[in-house]
């Protein structure tokens, strides 16, 4: 199928609307957007990642994309709706590179009535980058008749009787009228979430919300009421809690199948958004399934603000299918909401063999995205990747990277490139400021993150590091974008990150009325370097001295076993035994003064491992 795709319906000749994912005959209207030759030139091939990449989800995420863009008849989206396939077409026209449309094969064949098929195959692991929503379709109950009625016929199945109607849609005025009264805003002091209730007196909401057991909280009710609840049980994983609120006597609300929604169907929320208590927003499905962390969440186009976690996340029914969790940072507009499906562990939700069917699919493609984001990960950290460039007043730009060591580094020297408008300039950096990324990492308060990098033995040897970049000697444009990136020559790390050269024309001015205050710094920075290195040496002396006492330690002990194992056969091992006894006692007895000395001299217990 060529790009000039006639919009009809590949079953039945339907029209099709280049946004709905299924004809009223039952045929899948999506289609698979594959490269058609091979993009050779790397500025082009980069260029053109960069653009897919702001396309957001389904597109490919600017690394896959550049490897896509390598290989000839390579898919560059799979099972997208026309619309979207013709935006990514134009994408590629600009650029003159060219694909082909071609129908969608499905893995699974929906059969189930007034079914809305399994949820598509997730693409890219990144969750912080911009995404493309579908249209939403409002079914009436007519037009889900008609759909069952002609799969029957499709698949050669008797047509069934007259079916329960299928809910209209509700107005987001009517959601609110329904499900305002049993939602509430939760305080513990200085902290302010939302939540809805459950049970008649039992509160779900965001574990990072509640106050920790045994300390009470403020839970103000729709109807004015101001009780106090208490966190019931929680996963911090999850981000997950259970509250009690005695006294309450609310209605609880309708909890829904998070698996039916599809991209572009309405979504309506309500939390306390920077305290504004009761606040209600509109906003539309844009992703089911967004891995993040391991966990796979809701991401919805609307805004969300602090206030607004805990709260529920209802589909066109009014029924709850989320937890609004979180808000995709530096991204306008976007939300993730943790699916109601998780909350299973804390309290009771419906399935169907239908739902918990496609919600193991989903679970299984969110494993997927994980592993490719963990072996991303451990690739981009195989050479230096530049994080950041930051402004520091007085300094100037301080430069932030990545890079994996098999011992802990000191000093190291790297080269790196500012390109602008075709000129090069070539800066030499000493890195001298390392960090290990589980320490910079437990300096954030979202330790969920770190857990989940220990977890997945993501920062074993991964360090960050910092440098002042010397832009003073570059001669550059004064306007517009420059590109760094590490190395020397395209051959080397392509990645590269851009910096405003108002930033870098401002640094130069930095240098140029203070270099004696710039230079006294960087020399303060090797004395604390030096300092570090000794503390690095005395902690490793330690080390040194723990590992050979334990070390004797266990030999002696492991060559007591096996004696006593001689001894038990009948080989004359007494002797030896009695040597090894001796030598056993007075190894456990140096390790003891070791540990007292060590104490003594206030060593850190780390050390002593």
């Amino acid at each position: 199928m060529s790009e000039s795709v006639e919009q009809r319906c590949l079953r039945c000749g339907a029209p099709d609307a280049g946004s709905v994912a299924r004809c009223v005959c039952g045929a899948s209207l999506r289609v698979d957007v594959v490269l058609r030759d091979a993009v050779a030139d790397e500025r082009t091939r980069f260029a053109l990642a960069r653009a897919i990449s702001l396309l957001g989800p389904p597109a490919p995420s600017f690394s896959e994309a550049r490897t896509l863009l390598a290989m000839a008849g390579a898919p560059l989206a799979r099972g997208v709706f026309r619309a979207f396939a013709e935006k990514l077409l134009e994408v590629l026209r600009a650029q003159g590179a060219r694909a082909d449309l071609r129908p969608f094969v499905e893995s699974v064949v929906p059969v189930q009535e007034s079914s809305r098929g399994l949820l598509r195959a997730l693409v890219g692991a990144c969750v912080l980058v911009g995404l493309v929503g579908g249209i939403w379709m409002a079914r009436s109950p007519r037009f889900e008749r008609t759909r069952s009625n002609v799969l029957a016929l499709a698949t050669g199945e008797d047509t069934p009787g007259e079916a329960a109607p299928v809910p209209s849609a509700l107005s987001t005025a009517e959601i609110s009228r329904r499900a305002g009264p049993s939602t509430l805003t939760l305080r513990c002091g200085s902290k302010t979430g939302s939540g809805f209730f459950v049970g008649s007196e039992l509160v779900l909401t965001n574990q990072h919300v509640v106050c920790p057991p045994g300390k009470m909280m403020t839970a103000v009710l729709a109807d004015g009421r101001e009780l106090l609840g208490e966190t019931v049980a929680s996963d911090v994983d999850l981000d997950l809690a259970t509250v009690r609120v005695v006294g309450a006597k609310a209605v609880p609300l309708p909890l829904g199948d998070v698996t039916r929604l599809e991209p572009g169907d309405p979504l309506v929320f309500i939390g306390s958004p920077k305290g504004l208590d009761f606040t209600v927003h509109e906003g539309k499905v844009g992703f089911v399934g967004r891995q993040y962390l391991g966990t796979g969440y809701v991401q919805f186009n609307a805004s969300v603000n602090p206030g607004n976690s805990g709260g529920p996340l209802l589909n066109g029914r009014g029924e709850v299918v989320g937890v609004v969790s979180m808000k995709i940072e530096n991204a306008d507009g976007l939300g993730l909401a943790l699916p109601i499906a998780y909350a299973s562990k804390l309290v009771s939700v419906p399935t169907t063999p239908e739902s918990t069917e496609r919600w193991s699919q989903l679970l299984k493609r969110v494993a997927r995205d994980e592993e490719r984001e963990v072996r991303r990960f451990q690739v981009d950290t195989e050479q230096q990747v530049v994080l950041s460039v930051q402004r520091v007043d007085g300094l100037g730009l301080i430069v932030l990277v990545v890079e994996r060591f098999d011992s802990p580094p000191t000093a190291v020297k790297r080269r790196m490139e500012l390109e602008a408008e075709g000129k090069t300039c070539t800066l030499d950096l000493e890195f001298e400021d390392w960090r290990p990324l589980s320490q910079s990492l437990a300096a954030q308060e979202d330790s969920r993150r770190l857990r989940w990098f220990l977890s997945r033995g993501l920062t074993l040897g991964i360090h960050i590091g910092g440098a002042r970049l010397p832009v003073e000697t570059c001669s550059l444009p004064e306007v517009g974008t420059a590109w760094l990136k590490s190395g020397q020559g395209s051959g080397e790390n392509e990645e590269r990150i851009e910096v405003s050269l108002k930033d870098v024309r401002e640094a130069r001015e930095t240098w140029t009325r203070n270099p004696a205050g710039i230079q006294r710094w960087e020399r303060e920075r090797f004395k604390q370097r030096l300092a570090g290195n000794r503390t690095r040496e005395e902690e490793e002396r330690w080390r040194t001295s723990f590992g050979k006492a334990r070390a004797r330690v266990a030999r002696f002990e492991e060559e007591r076993a096996r004696l006593r194992k001689d001894e038990s056969s009948g080989k004359p091992v007494a002797k030896r035994q009695q040597e090894v006894e001796a030598e056993l006692k007075l190894a456990s007895q140096q390790l003891a003064e070791l540990e007292r000395y060590a104490v003594e001299k206030n060593v850190p217990p780390e050390w002593r491992r």
